[in-house]
């Protein structure tokens, strides 16, 4: 890019969230939106994803924003693009009396929000997950429409299907400041290879993953999300298990799997976090993200109960990214505070994959004026107050969320 530019909406960041904004708003009628990416699309956070798409929530809210991915998805699949998403079903198992009264009452709170979800015993999460050893004194639940996404698959999808409405991508496109004049976002001044240029816009929506709040600082705004670390690991190839084992969440072990390439991905939620400042760390990339097998050696003999077939499968990879976190588990979307024609998406809470359609209709909708179809108020960017400037209790708080994420507390 050179010269000049100008867009009704700049979005900063061409990661999933970025990607379905500009979809939804293009959807709204706002064909000329011009999304910026510093690398490539889909290519950090989002690419690390273990993409899984869950409908279990005790939040309406949280429950209606997956449920308009799942539409989206419906949506892109139904103009031939391939969203990635298998519809492989879900099981939460219980492990103990408490954890079990969780379930229920998630269970009871889904069915009111119209999602489809059961109680099952021992016997038809063997029928359902054939491997899996559930207890037989605690009932699971299952979601038989839920699944996983490959991230980047889905995120390009929705890239693709804005493009054919009229948005534009630029890549390798860096986002120096925001453009602030009379208390009003006015655009925002980028590089492209080398090139100096300002994008002149009626509205800037900031979706940058980490990068988020460092963006948001240059135009004098607070936004109340900080990076952590998050893991997960791909095993080799297994025999005994079916095309058709759904995503596993298991609270007590601080674990999840879903199926990868014949084998099965594993995520565990560490106890002692590691938030990532990428604003101190000149350069930083989330390829470059610290990785620490240590996690998996502490909670994979855990996991092995449930699943005693992991003994037998080699580790062969695995990703680590840096997804935002925010003090209360919502996401953090909406106008910032301070900034008139300045919007964010972020804080996803480890939901980015199945809270993107939803995030994004909520951005089109927020930034329109349209009348909301998601309650805005859990999710709205002011709602920690004076709070959201203070760096050090964000971090803290942030960090509190990831490390204590599938703890005994309804959200």
């Amino acid at each position: 890019m050179s010269g000049e530019h100008r867009a009704r909406v700049a979005i900063v960041g061409g990661g999933i969230l970025g990607c379905a904004a500009a979809y939804h708003l293009a959807r709204a009628g706002v064909s000329d939106v011009l999304v910026l990416e510093r690398d490539e699309l889909n290519a950090a956070t989002t690419s690390q994803a273990a993409g899984l798409i869950g409908q279990l929530r005790t939040s309406a809210v949280k429950s209606a924003i997956v449920g308009q991915t799942l539409a989206d998805i419906a949506a892109l699949e139904a103009e031939g693009l391939v969203s990635g998403f298998k519809r492989t079903g879900s099981l939460r198992l219980a492990l103990r009396p408490e954890r079990e009264a969780e379930i229920r009452e998630q269970v009871t709170a889904a069915r009111r929000f119209g999602v489809d979800a059961t109680l099952v015993g021992a016997a038809d999460v063997a029928r359902l997950a054939p491997g899996l050893e559930a207890p037989k004194e605690h009932p699971a639940a299952w979601m038989p429409n839920d699944g996983y996404a490959e991230p980047y698959t889905l995120a390009t999808a929705y890239a693709s299907a804005a493009r054919r409405l009229g948005a534009t991508f630029a890549t390798g496109c860096d986002v120096l400041d925001i453009r602030v004049a009379d208390g009003r976002a006015r655009g925002v001044t980028t590089r492209q290879a080398g090139m100096v240029a300002d994008v002149e816009a009626e509205a800037v929506v900031i979706a940058a993953g980490a990068w988020t709040s460092v963006i948001a600082a240059r135009a004098r705004t607070a936004v109340p999300a900080f990076a952590v670390r998050h893991q997960a690991w791909v095993t080799a190839p297994m025999d005994w298990l079916a095309p058709t084992f759904p995503v596993v969440r298991v609270p007590d072990r601080l674990a999840y799997l879903r199926p990868e390439v014949g084998g099965l991905m594993l995520g565990f939620f560490e106890t002692t976090p590691l938030g990532v400042d990428v604003g101190a760390r000149a350069g930083f990339s989330v390829a470059a993200t610290p990785r620490d097998r240590d996690v998996l050696t502490a909670h994979a003999p855990g996991l092995m109960e449930i699943v005693p077939g992991l003994a037998e499968a080699p580790v062969v990879g695995g990703t680590a990214g840096v997804p935002t976190y925010t003090p209360d588990g919502h996401f953090v979307v909406g106008a910032l505070p301070g900034v008139a024609g300045l919007f964010v998406a972020t804080g996803c809470c480890a939901h980015g994959i199945a809270g993107s359609g939803g995030v994004g209709r909520a951005v089109a909708e927020a930034v329109t004026g349209a009348a909301a179809t998601l309650d805005p108020t859990p999710m709205a960017p002011g709602r920690f107050g004076a709070r959201a400037w203070d760096a050090g209790w964000v971090r803290v708080a942030c960090e509190g969320t990831y490390a204590h994420y599938y703890d005994l507390v309804r959200r």
